[in-house]
């Protein structure tokens, strides 16, 4: 009995002395890690303030636990949104942004383990020259849990490496889109519309959308109405195997009453939606459509009709196919 009291008693001292060490460890951790990215601020961005995006470069993803649910509470990219998880592997967990800086700052609070471990984070990026650095940091308050400051030792260790992991997924990413065109999501507002509705097939597009617009701007010019925007056509049909599809043909007016022969009237309530610039001729849009998709469904948004495409150059007065401009567009939700 005596070994043994003398045995604990080297325990408590141990544990007493770990306890005493561990007060003299620092109380605050700081983690952080940077590379460089060849592309453009504003993607580097959209990848980091949407939290929703946060699985295709973080490695706290489904790969690492597919059991793990996400949700997203809030808009994208606003101060407040949050972003929730649960899941075998991954545990519980809550982030929520602080602040942003458009092209420049995301800063965020972290909550794990419903609450018991908390930090704050930041992806700072700064052009500097043709790339971009982009540096991720989290830091946090230890506390004065022993174990905590024993922890706070391998901290840099251990996030250390996933930051590395995620910067490098992001570098991948990000590089690739910088070849993407121009993607915007934007709400349109409410307006009314001049159609026809016709189908076309490879070898009639040009006739069938010529011929309806020129039905279109007589009885704009007939009817003394004034458009209101580019001429457009809603692909409400598409057949991959024969490539005919069905389309709305149109254009916004200001105000119109009602229409003639196979010219409708109708209003188009507000949407919102994804859109992209493409520049170069009509026949070679199929890799933003591509694109598009891909986009939407990286968003967790779903597509809310069918494609628009909307004609901003002017194909009469410009020879140059380089050099049209359509907006290919889906409504989401």
């Amino acid at each position: 009995m005596k070994t043994f009291g003398k045995i604990l008693l080297w325990i408590i001292g141990i544990i007493a002395l770990l306890v005493l060490i561990s007060f003299l460890l620092p109380k605050t951790y700081k983690v952080e890690r940077s590379t460089y990215i060849h592309s453009n601020s504003g993607i580097i961005y959209n990848l980091t303030c949407n939290l929703n995006k946060w699985s295709l470069w973080t490695p706290w993803n489904k790969e690492l636990d597919s059991t793990v649910q996400f949700e997203l509470v809030g808009p994208d990219c606003q101060v407040g949104t949050i972003r929730k998880w649960s899941g075998e592997i991954v545990k519980t967990g809550e982030m929520v942004i602080t602040e942003l800086v458009p092209g420049a700052l995301v800063a965020y609070d972290l909550s794990l383990d419903e609450g018991s471990y908390k930090s704050t984070g930041k992806i700072e990026i700064s052009v500097e020259q043709d790339s971009c650095k982009v540096t991720w940091n989290d830091e946090g308050d230890l506390g004065y849990n022993p174990l905590a400051r024993y922890m706070g030792l391998f901290m840099d260790n251990m996030m250390g490496k996933d930051f590395e992991k995620g910067l490098a997924k992001l570098k991948s990413i990000a590089e690739m889109r910088a070849g993407w065109p121009v993607i915007e999501e934007k709400t349109m507002d409410e307006q009314i519309v001049l159609l026809i509705r016709d189908s076309a097939g490879p070898e009639t597009y040009g006739n069938v959308l010529g011929k309806a617009y020129g039905e279109i701007m007589a009885f704009v010019k007939g009817n003394k109405l004034k458009c209101s925007g580019h001429p457009f056509a809603i692909y409400l049909t598409w057949d991959s195997v024969t490539m005919f599809s069905t389309m709305d043909i149109g254009t916004g007016v200001e105000k119109a009453e009602k229409g003639k022969g196979r010219i409708r009237v109708e209003k188009i309530p507000v949407q919102k939606v994804v859109l992209a610039r493409y520049f170069g001729p009509y026949d070679k849009t199929a890799n933003t459509y591509y694109i598009l998709d891909q986009y939407i469904k990286e968003s967790c948004y779903q597509q809310a009709g069918g494609p628009w495409e909307i004609y901003v150059t002017d194909p009469l007065t410009e020879k140059d196919t380089m050099k049209w401009e359509t907006h290919i567009l889906f409504p989401v939700k």
